[in-house]
């Protein structure tokens, strides 16, 4: 009775391979017993003729059930046993010199085949020369066409004579048999039955042909007259595999044409088991034939599958082939398993490549690449680099989403992988006090973003920013939280005219100090340091420095050095007044400007970047951390950009600033920055949980 199951219809099969080999073995002695009862007259050689007993072995128990499999060293030792048995029953009047050499050279293979089992370690082509050489040799004398048939061929010379109707009956038996290879017309024969019935069957759709690794397998569909029922991409099927038995569950995951004819490839793993696990399997499978299953369980398997595993895979970067029904884009978060482990990793590129099938044969296909995140530790909420790789056609599924994570007091989210829950997680104290970087041309969403981070750090009481603008953006995006200026606009516009009194002076005075100019540098340093100390001691927590113009004039310079220098002191002799300070930089190349876009003089420019640098290189020490922001690397200082341990990069398009952010990020990555989305970044460093750079995309913010 044929087992039914929810999942598919009935349908009758065999194993018609094994039903035809059958057949021709009963075929084959019957022959070899009529010729024999014919050169006889009879049965009486069937318990004590010699030549029978060989051309049954030869034809019938090694020939056509074990040579189509023949290719070890234990064949060629099972051999030699059973010729040493076949020996035996000749009688001692005819062990003449041709006996002895058949002994000897049954007793070579016997020893010789049971010494490699145990010598051989390794595939034959990668063994020493002289062990190829023996086992090679040994498969060509010790297969069943050479040494049974010089036992046929000897039995029956010394049963009957040469040139005997009995002697040439049996040879005309060994000519059929040997010369027009019986064994191959049978193969050939039941290849032929097989598949013609097999395409009858129901929901036979082809058979397996090839295997690309343990779990994909390369099936030639039948011919579409001879189809039960229509093959499509994504269906689930049902196989039995001849080389471990297994009954397996596949996906059918690419469709080709090859030589005029229709081939699939199958994947198959224990996810695609897991759907059917509930589900009574097929009533008989004929072996390798791959089946096409119906009515398939509710699962969310092809939601989720991407693709799988491909060559030039590495730990931190995987390639996979595109084989899915669902859309994917950069940034998106992948799931692979290694190890019994649930790794993740970020797509950061595809590409399209043509594969060569056979001659001119040629596929298309997507590859895409993504580098290796790790695995997401709940505890902790970051993700922890894993230290392998996937093999090759592992399958790739969408990662899933995970439980909402509690974030830590001094953490801020500012983000979430894209398409998905995965938090990506700030240490505000650690981000200020190590520096950030914030790059990316205009219209990312990274003024935005700067913004709100500026206002995720007011919310801590201790914390004082300052923000040194020359845009005058930020007095009106922060009008709500009342900021103050450092430098009133009076005092501001006085300490501009003694600054300019001072240059000139110096300037007449051949480039030297006199009582003047040291009194009025004193009075200008009192007034920026008046101005810091009120704001640190005041109860407001944000201010603006801001600078009167764009041009990096020397006045500009000298105004913003001053400034620096005078909060670096109060840094170092009054810690601030208890304060932690955040001095943000908008517009960081105007005021710390690479030294050939800076418009001014080295002479000039150079004292303001050594007072930044000196934040920049010990201002962890005194509380005080640089936010910079720009729009491009090249034009910021790189002794600047280089103390930021944190870096968030939206957009970008130069290759100066990719050549840069590649040794923060690493080449796979950084390829992405000119395709990132509006509000998406890439974000690495200290003030993350995880080491490894990753693609995040910030919240819609609104600004009032």
């Amino acid at each position: 009775m044929v087992a039914r199951c929810s999942c598919t219809n009935t349908f009758i099969g065999g194993c018609m391979n094994k039903v035809y080999r059958l057949a021709l073995i009963a075929l084959s002695a019957a022959a070899l017993v009529v010729v024999g009862y014919f050169v006889t007259g009879s049965l009486e050689f069937i318990t004590k003729d010699f030549w029978f007993t060989s051309g049954l072995l030869l034809l019938i128990l090694l020939s056509l059930i074990d040579q189509p499999f023949f290719s070890k060293d234990s064949n060629i030792f099972v051999n030699a046993v059973t010729a040493a048995i076949s020996l035996l029953l000749v009688e001692e009047k005819n062990r003449d010199s041709i006996f002895w050499i058949f002994s000897c050279v049954t007793l070579y293979l016997l020893l010789s085949s049971y010494l490699l089992l145990w010598i051989r370690q390794k595939a034959l082509s990668e063994e020493s020369s002289g062990v190829k050489f023996i086992s090679r040799l040994n498969r060509e004398i010790g297969k069943p066409e050479s040494l049974f048939s010089a036992f046929f061929l000897w039995g029956a010379y010394k049963q009957f004579g040469a040139g005997t109707t009995g002697f040439n009956a049996l040879l005309m038996f060994w000519v059929v048999f040997i010369v027009l290879s019986l064994p191959t017309l049978a193969k050939t024969i039941e290849e032929f039955f097989a598949s013609r019935d097999v395409g009858n069957e129901q929901n036979a759709l082809g058979k397996i042909f090839g295997v690309q690794s343990k779990n994909t397998f390369l099936v030639k569909l039948f011919d579409a007259p001879d189809r039960s029922c229509p093959a499509s991409l994504f269906d689930f099927v049902e196989f039995q595999y001849s080389t471990d038995g297994r009954i397996r569950k596949g996906l059918l995951l690419d469709v080709y044409l090859l030589n005029q004819e229709q081939w699939v490839k199958v994947l198959s793993n224990s996810q695609i088991e897991n759907i059917f696990s509930n589900c009574a399997m097929l009533g008989r499978h004929t072996l390798d034939v791959v089946y096409k299953l119906e009515n398939i369980p509710k699962n969310d398997f092809l939601n989720r599958f991407v693709g799988i595993i491909t060559d030039n895979s590495r730990i931190s970067y995987i390639r996979f082939v595109f084989n899915s029904r669902i859309e994917i884009s950069e940034g998106q978060l992948l799931q692979v398993s290694v190890n019994g482990k649930e790794v993740l990793y970020q797509i950061v590129e595809g590409v399209t490549k043509i594969e060569t099938l056979e001659q001119k044969n040629q596929t298309g296909l997507i590859v895409g690449e993504a580098i290796q995140l790790g695995t997401w530790n709940t505890e902790k909420l970051q993700f922890e680099q894993f230290g392998w790789v996937p093999e090759v056609n592992s399958p790739v599924f969408l990662a899933s989403n995970i439980d909402e994570p509690a974030i830590n007091d001094g953490e801020v989210v500012i983000g979430v992988i894209p398409n998905t829950n995965y938090p990506v997680a700030l240490n505000k104290a650690t981000a200020m006090s190590h520096h950030m970087a914030i790059i990316g041309v205009t219209g990312t969403g990274k003024s935005v973003f700067s913004r709100n981070l500026i206002r995720e750090f007011l919310k801590d009481d201790d914390t004082k920013v300052i923000c040194i603008d020359f845009t005058g953006e930020y007095l009106g995006k922060f009008n709500d939280l009342n900021p103050s200026q450092v430098i009133p606009n009076e005092t501001a516009e006085q300490l501009f005219k003694d600054i300019d009194f001072i240059e000139k002076t110096i300037a007449d005075n051949y480039n030297k100090d006199n009582d003047q100019t040291r009194n009025k540098k004193r009075e200008v340093s009192a007034a920026v340091h008046k101005g810091i100390k009120e704001f640190l001691e005041g109860d407001g927590q944000l201010s603006i420095f801001e600078l009167p113009h764009v041009e990096n004039t020397s006045g500009v310079l000298t105004y913003t050095k001053t400034f620096f220098r005078v909060l670096f002191h109060i840094a170092k002799t009054e810690q601030n007044f208890g304060k932690r300070v955040c001095l943000v930089l908008e517009e960081a190349h105007t005021i710390v400007p690479e030294w050939n876009f800076s418009g001014v003089s080295d002479k000039i420019s150079q004292p303001l970047l050594n007072s930044i640098a000196q934040i920049a290189l010990q201002g962890r020490k005194y509380n005080i951390g640089l936010m910079v922001i720009a729009q491009r690397t090249a034009n910021v200082s790189k002794t600047i950009l280089t103390q930021c341990n944190t870096i968030v990069a939206f957009q970008e398009f130069d290759k100066t600033s990719s050549d840069f952010l590649a040794n923060y990020f690493g080449q796979d990555i950084v390829g992405s920055l000119p395709k990132l989305k509006f509000r998406q970044a890439i974000a690495a460093g200290k003030a993350f949980r995880s080491s490894v750079p990753m693609i995040f995309e910030i919240p819609e913010i609104n600004e009032q």
